[in-house]
């Protein structure tokens, strides 16, 4: 399991699931233009912890 454990793993999960889940809601325009500059600035914090996190792995 390259040294994460059960519940970083789980973590990651969950961070990759709600990164897709936003990309969707976008893409099909279901969001408002307010909260989609609001909800862009949380996907790309969420896309840079993850990247941060996969290169301390």
């Amino acid at each position: 399991m390259s040294g994460k454990s059960g519940s970083d793993t789980e973590i990651e999960h969950h961070l990759r699931e709600a990164l897709q889940h936003l990309s969707e809601a976008r893409d099909a325009d279901d969001l408002r233009k307010t909260n989609a500059v609001a909800l862009e600035e949380v996907e790309n914090t969420v896309s840079t912890v993850l990247r941060e996190y996969e290169q301390v792995e």
